[in-house]
């Protein structure tokens, strides 16, 4: 019996090493579908590798961010501290904020397209992108795999052109991404299910948490705003100054000095028709300084605004913005402003903004919070024009 068990045992063994080359020999259909090429005004990209090559998501091809510089005349910028990518042209403009899912363009409309980022690289959706600033985009399958296409120039090659030209080049990429060794070498079989006794957890700390602060220091420039621009000084640090017209004109030298220090500017407005107030406050900016602002702070806050005119103020290419973090600096002393501003630090998200007024509040207790957002590694920065702002999804969505 034990003879009969050993040779029906061989016999399976046997038929399982037939099978097995069937079985684990990928086809190079099946292969194929895991390269795709890339051409950018008729010319393939080779320097594409399995870290970076187009992937789908959500039935959209998205490419690395880092190829739309042969897209002329798209432009991007890409801040990675913030997670924010700006793809722009002199005309047009789109906003992809990673950290906050969100994508916008120049006018504050808002797309379900996003950014993505897998295996660390920032993939964009490339048919939206040519779409918004008018390249040519197509996709179609080519005897080696898929093959995405983008023009923003005049091209005179078909695809079967283009292919035919390109071909030595598309199965050199072929054999590179497919050595021979790697479609034929048959997979070996699983190991037994043996689950081995975990490692010891290491004893290290665990990630820092990633979070932004815009300080918004709002209202008239006058030496409490004097004493918070000495404090950014020190830590090296930019803020944003929404100013007020209040005896702006008597503080040329210290306009200067903000804008100057790379600070940016914006609007401290009341409720009582914002846009003509926004309007006014800019005409006197851009005599002083040549600046002008899209930037737009509510003196009663935003909720005060009507939705005809938060619209309107949207309509004039505005952006408004809140403080999200708010402790009491309009009324506070130094000392409680620092406290109640640490305890809304600590509780922070991952992107907020930091509402100081000037007053002798902020300035007391401008250096203690700038001092603990330093310790906790806040990454402090100034708002920008195409800057999401934190209310974004509740005042353009």
């Amino acid at each position: 019996m034990k003879i009969q068990s050993s040779l029906r045992h061989l016999a399976g063994l046997l038929v399982l090493l037939l099978l097995l080359p069937a079985l684990a020999g990928s086809s190079p259909i099946q292969a194929k579908n895991d390269l795709v090429y890339l051409f950018i005004n008729d010319t393939l990209i080779k320097s594409m590798t399995s870290s970076n090559m187009p992937i789908r998501i959500n039935n959209s091809m998205y490419i690395s961010y880092r190829y739309l510089v042969r897209i002329k005349p798209i432009k991007y910028f890409y801040d990675e501290d913030m997670r924010i990518l700006k793809v722009y042209t002199a005309d047009s403009s789109l906003i992809f904020d990673v950290g906050n899912s969100i994508t916008y363009d120049q006018d504050g409309k808002i797309y379900s397209y996003l950014a993505e980022i897998r295996g660390g690289v920032l993939y964009v959706p490339i048919e939206f992108i040519c779409r918004i600033f008018g390249a040519v985009y197509s996709q179609y399958s080519s005897e080696y795999g898929p093959v995405i296409r983008i023009n923003s120039i005049m091209s005179s090659y078909s695809d079967t052109e283009l292919t035919a030209a390109n071909r030595e080049a598309m199965k050199a990429l072929y054999d590179e991404y497919y050595p021979a060794a790697e479609q034929t070498a048959p997979v070996q079989p699983d190991p037994p299910d043996v689950t081995p006794e975990p490692d010891p957890a290491p004893d290290e700390p665990g990630p820092v948490r990633r979070r932004t602060v815009y300080p918004m220091i709002c209202g008239p420039i006058n030496a409490n705003t004097q004493t918070i621009l000495s404090a950014l000084e020190t830590y090296g640090w930019q803020a944003s100054f929404f100013l007020s017209e209040e005896d702006l004109t008597a503080q040329g030298d210290l306009l200067r000095r903000i804008v100057c220090g790379g600070h940016s500017l914006g609007l401290y407005v009341s409720a009582a028709d914002p846009v003509a107030q926004a309007d006014a406050l800019n005409e006197l900016l851009s005599s002083m300084v040549l600046r002008k602002s899209r930037l737009v702070c509510i003196r009663e806050g935003s909720r005060a605004l009507s939705a005809a005119q938060k619209q309107a103020l949207h309509d004039a290419g505005y952006r408004i913005w809140d403080g999200s973090l708010d402790p009491g600096s309009a009324a506070k002393s130094g000392d409680t402003v620092a406290a109640n501003g640490r305890n809304l630090l600590q509780n922070a998200g991952s992107t907020s903004s930091l509402l100081l007024c000037s007053t002798e509040g902020s300035r007391g207790a401008v250096y203690s919070l700038l001092h603990y957002m330093r310790d906790n590694s806040f990454t402090v920065a100034p708002i920008d024009d195409w800057t999401t702002p934190i209310n974004a999804i509740q005042y353009y969505g």
